[in-house]
This record gives C-alpha cells, structure tokens and sequence, in this order.
C-alpha cells in the first residue's frame, strides 16, 4: 500500500505499521478461531432467509398446497430472475429436510422491506420444471454481531442447521 492510502487516518508512520501488524494478528486470530469452531463441532454462525411458502395455479393464484417451511442455504440476492435455492424444513424437527428435493425458484415480483438493512421479502416465483407458481415471504436471519456460542447456536438453528437449547 502506498503511504498516500493513509493519508490522514493515521498521525505517524508508527501509527500505520501498528494497524496493519494489529490487523494481520486479529485476522489471524480470527480464521484460527473459526477453524477450532468448525473442528470442535461447535456451533457455526449462520445466515439465511427463512420463512414460510406455497405453491399456486399459475393462472388462478388458487392455492394448491399447505404452508412450507423454506430456508437458504445462505444468503440470497432477491433479484427479478436470478435463481435461488430454497430448501424445505421439516415441520416436526426444524431442521432441513434432507430427504425433500430443493426448490429453485426464480422471483417474478420480489419486494423487499427494509428497516436499516434488508429483513423481509416476499413475491411469487417461477420454478423451473413446474407449471404451478410458488408464493413466498422470507425474513433475513443475519450473523451474529458477536460471536457468543449462544447467538450462534440460534442463527444455526433458525436456518434449520441445529436444534435450539432449551432454557429452564
């Protein structure tokens, strides 16, 4: 990086090679720590959309189906015909139902709210192999601020990747 990068950020050159060795050692702390999060089988924080769907006539919009349970695999760009993959949560456990095929859809109408940052979408959408259409509304379970084990195992679990501890 060229000193002019800095320019006005920092007082003195000091200031500039302490951030930066400041910075490589956190970043270094921080893949260290994931790494020991993934190994131990702790929980992992997580991002998803998750929220409820069904499937409709494409010409009526008659309803066709009981409510789904839908979650990403991770975060999604609700963009007007770009595909995303939804996967199908199981009503009893939670959890993603690995047994069920996922659903690709691609959104006709999304509308997203927002309240500082995107948290809510709904819309219909085309699936590929389908004649029928899908209806859905998604809320954004984003990662933690922190990574307290606590919020972590609840991301994990809202994005049905785990099961929620229960609190006496």
């Amino acid at each position: 990086m060229h000193w002019n990068h800095f320019k006005g950020t920092f007082r003195t050159f000091a200031d500039v090679i302490l951030r930066m060795n400041l910075q490589k050692t956190l970043a270094t702390l921080g893949l260290t720590a994931g790494l020991l999060t993934v190994q131990s089988g702790a929980a992992v924080a997580a991002e998803c959309w998750q929220g409820w769907g069904y499937w409709v006539d494409a010409q009526t919009r008659a309803y066709k189906s009981e409510e789904l349970l839908l979650v990403t695999d991770g975060p999604a760009d609700w963009v007007v015909g770009q595909p995303v993959t939804l996967l199908l949560m199981d009503r009893t456990t939670g959890q993603i139902d690995r047994d069920r095929a996922p659903i690709v859809a691609t959104p006709i109408d999304p509308r997203s709210y927002y309240r500082g940052n995107a948290n809510y979408v709904d819309g219909s959408a085309e699936v590929r192999g389908v004649d029928d259409r899908l209806v859905f509304g998604l809320s954004h379970v984003a990662p933690p601020a922190s990574a307290l084990p606590e919020m972590e195992a609840y991301t994990a679990w809202a994005c049905g990747l785990g099961r929620r501890k229960q609190t006496n």
